[in-house]
């Protein structure tokens, strides 16, 4: 083993993952090894199966806990979704338990507010493969990419989901979502490295924060391979390959029904009657 491993090891604690159990959570049957065609088969079950969740933070829980036993028992054996830094530290860890290199970055999104200034609070993998970087993000919700995407200057992922790098003259990244009706800018980064004791910052802002965009309304989105939705408060954006995006306004009991129906997230029976409340009166 590596200095470089054993940073990495004591970091995202792939020792600890419990392998098979999450390789059955996201229905991932493929071979497992540290290549290019686990990183992508992984990339596309994740995403397929684990919606963008933050029902934590909107139904007063006074924490999200980022260790990844919790992270695990809510994710993986409870069958929940999770936001970006929990999702991102399970992922860190099955990565790591199977043998890959790769660091975390944080991101400023842009595509719900349009600034390019805002707090990096999205994160993040950078995948070291064969001489090669790879984007690796499975936490970004239904405008993110369904698979890795090389990490160069105007790299690009076609299909039914299209998705390119360009480079801004300030040196930031930016991933866009290439749509009918033109290219969306997702958000700008750099590489530099972040650690999970930055996670646990970012954390604490999504939670407590008066200009969070996470605690105090409904935000569930959920990539599938042939239709990708978005729920924020009441309001259901539905966007399938070549089609301009759908949107309406969800009533009470739709939008009540809408994180088991159309995201798969069981909630348990208070915490249902807590959220009806909570959409009866924001």
């Amino acid at each position: 083993m590596t200095d470089e491993q054993r940073v990495t090891e004591s970091m995202w604690q792939g020792s600890a993952v419990d392998l098979d159990a999450y390789l059955k959570r996201v229905n991932y049957e493929g071979d497992v090894a540290a290549n290019l065609s686990t990183l992508r088969g992984l990339h596309t079950a994740h995403v397929d199966a684990i919606p963008f969740d933050n029902l934590d933070a909107l139904l007063g829980r006074t924490a999200v806990p980022l260790d990844l036993g919790s992270v695990q028992e809510k994710i993986v054996r409870q069958g929940r979704g999770g936001w970006c830094l929990e999702q991102v530290v399970l992922m860190a860890a099955v990565l790591d338990r199977i043998g890959f290199t790769f660091t975390a970055f944080a991101a400023r999104t842009r595509i719900r507010t349009g600034n390019k200034f805002g707090p990096a609070l999205h994160v993040a993998l950078c995948v070291q493969l064969d001489g090669e970087r790879w984007l690796h993000d499975v936490s970004f919700g239904a405008y993110g990419p369904h698979e890795p995407i090389q990490l160069a200057d105007n790299a690009r992922l076609d299909g039914d989901w299209s998705f390119d790098l360009v480079r801004e003259p300030t040196g930031e990244r930016v991933l866009r979502f290439l749509r009918p009706e033109g290219p969306a800018e997702l958000y700008g980064f750099t590489t530099d490295v972040r650690y999970p004791s930055d996670f646990e910052l970012l954390n604490h802002f999504c939670l407590t924060h008066p200009r969070s965009p996470f605690n105090h309304r409904m935000v569930l989105q959920r990539t599938q391979p042939k239709v990708r939705h978005v729920l924020v408060g009441t309001v259901l954006t539905e966007i399938r390959p070549g089609e301009p995006a759908t949107v309406r306004e969800l009533d009470e009991a739709e939008a009540l029904s809408a994180p088991e129906e159309i995201f798969g997230i069981t909630l348990e029976s208070r915490d249902l009657q807590a959220l009806g409340k909570t959409l009866a009166d924001p």
